[in-house]
């Protein structure tokens, strides 16, 4: 029983290994050497047959389907299975070696064609603020948040709120931003959709963005301890041990903000943290060094006049917005405000098919 069960397994194995490598000898036979191509019949088969390939084989699929739409003139079917080829699959561009090298020739132009110009987005997120921004709460709320948007090629694009065009413009290949008007971001916790299309001649690639926000109350920043006082200092001006200046100053506070502050330190480094007061310098240069020291001399001597690289900018999905603003009694209250960046929907359409202007 157990080897009739082995060689029924066995079998199945081979039975889905040839049916994974006859769907392309049968593919290749609607397109013949000295005749067109049956794209028609083409579409059918392969339609029929994709949900049932491997992982490996899908992408060919996908793409083989792409172009035969776009020989059927059928854009709606085609940008469908064109985007699902770059989003999904990546555009592997591999794969088309059984079919006639006629034909193999067009499908992989098409291909290429479209991966100069196809609106594909290597990054997308918020801006990071960095630094002590995500740490220090800011006096109000931001107006603005910047999304950051990383592109393979130039594109046009469109930012939409509901029916509303917030932006539009063009895109340049690498990385680009928008200013989001934040207010309504930070009045109350919420998801908030945009639209984002990109448009590469009559493809339309759009997507529906969601960005939430959820706010965490930190509780009150200070109370009030006493009523308005005069605060004074003294500045003074030395020269080594000698007082050349001295000027004594007053402020008017309406408020005291209890609020506690730890005792200093009483260590200061008015240099920063990474001066030193006693460099290691070398004072000497070994004679085997001397050439590899020249060396060094000539490329710094070299670089001097080229610009700087500027260092990537660091996008988030997820950021974190301190801010402070007043409660429903008037105090002042810390808000930490997560937010974050999804994706929803993407679709994939013809502009020339949707009534545009």
């Amino acid at each position: 029983m157990k080897k009739k069960i082995a060689c029924l397994a066995l079998l199945a194995a081979l039975g889905a290994a040839r049916a994974s490598t006859d769907w392309r000898a049968e593919l290749a036979n609607y397109f013949g050497k000295e005749k067109a191509g049956d794209f028609k019949g083409a579409v059918g088969f392969l339609t029929g047959e994709i949900d049932s390939l491997t992982d490996e084989d899908k992408p060919v699929a996908c793409g083989m389907l792409a172009y035969l739409h776009s020989q059927l003139g059928d854009r709606k079917n085609e940008y469908q299975r064109l985007g699902e080829y770059f989003e999904k699959y990546g555009a592997v561009g591999l794969g088309f070696n059984f079919l006639p090298l006629s034909t193999r020739n067009s499908v992989l132009r098409y291909l290429r064609e479209w991966q100069l110009r196809y609106p594909w987005v290597l990054k997308i997120g918020f801006v990071s603020p960095g630094g002590p921004a995500e740490t220090s709460p800011a006096a109000s709320p931001p107006e603005t948040v910047l999304l950051g948007i990383e592109m393979a090629s130039d594109v046009y694009y469109k930012l939409m709120d509901g029916e509303n065009i917030l932006k539009g413009g063009q895109f340049r290949r690498g990385f680009n931003a928008i200013a989001l008007q934040a207010r309504k971001l930070f009045r109350e916790p919420g998801a908030f959709p945009y639209v984002l299309e990109f448009k590469a001649g009559d493809l339309v690639v759009s997507r529906e963005l969601i960005i939430g926000v959820q706010m965490d109350l930190q509780g009150i920043l200070g109370s009030p301890t006493g009523g308005p006082r005069n605060d004074e200092f003294i500045l003074e001006m030395f020269f080594g041990q000698e007082l050349l200046a001295s000027s004594r100053k007053t402020v008017f506070s309406t408020r005291d903000l209890g609020i506690e502050v730890p005792p200093p330190s009483g260590k200061y480094d008015p240099f920063g943290p990474g001066y030193q007061n006693d460099p290691k310098i070398p004072n000497s240069i070994p004679i085997m060094a001397i050439p590899a020291a020249i060396l060094e001399v000539i490329k710094a001597l070299k670089k001097k006049d080229e610009v700087e690289p500027v260092p990537p900018v660091e996008l988030k999905t997820d950021i974190v917005v301190p801010f402070k603003r007043p409660n429903a009694s008037g105090d002042m209250i810390e808000v930490r405000a997560r937010v974050s960046l999804g994706l929803r929907e993407m679709r994939f359409l013809s502009y020339s098919l949707i009534g545009r202007r």
